[in-house]
């Protein structure tokens, strides 16, 4: 018998074979039914902001990265990622203001800016 964690993990997977080769429609699809099921899943709902931008759904990604934000995920690729989505959206000026965020914070690595993440 399968657990609930198995199926989860059929999902993830699924999106991820969507999101590369060009589904992101359907990934975004799985991830959304993911987020509901697993609600505490980060790395999902990143997944889900990817999937969102790639789909051409930049404000759904836009929502979920400022949800991860509002639940303290300090993943640098939340910039990244906003920067994709402003981009896409036309805010420029902001888009290149988030890359700049990503690039510095990349740079700095795992230890965090001044040795604090």
């Amino acid at each position: 018998m399968r657990t609930p964690d198995d199926a989860l993990d059929a999902i993830r997977l699924l999106s991820h074979m969507y999101m590369e080769h060009g589904r992101s429609d359907s990934a975004l699809a799985l991830l959304r039914a993911l987020c509901l099921l697993a609600p505490d899943d980060r790395r999902a709902l990143r997944s889900m902001a990817k999937a969102a931008i790639r789909a051409g759904q930049p404000q759904e990604a836009e929502r979920a990265i400022h949800r991860l934000r509002d639940e303290g995920d300090p993943s640098p690729v939340l910039h990244l990622l906003e920067g994709q989505a402003l981009a896409a959206l036309g805010r420029h000026t902001e888009a290149e203001r988030a890359f700049t965020q990503f690039v510095a914070l990349r740079r700095v690595g795992p230890q965090g800016v001044n040795g604090v993440q």
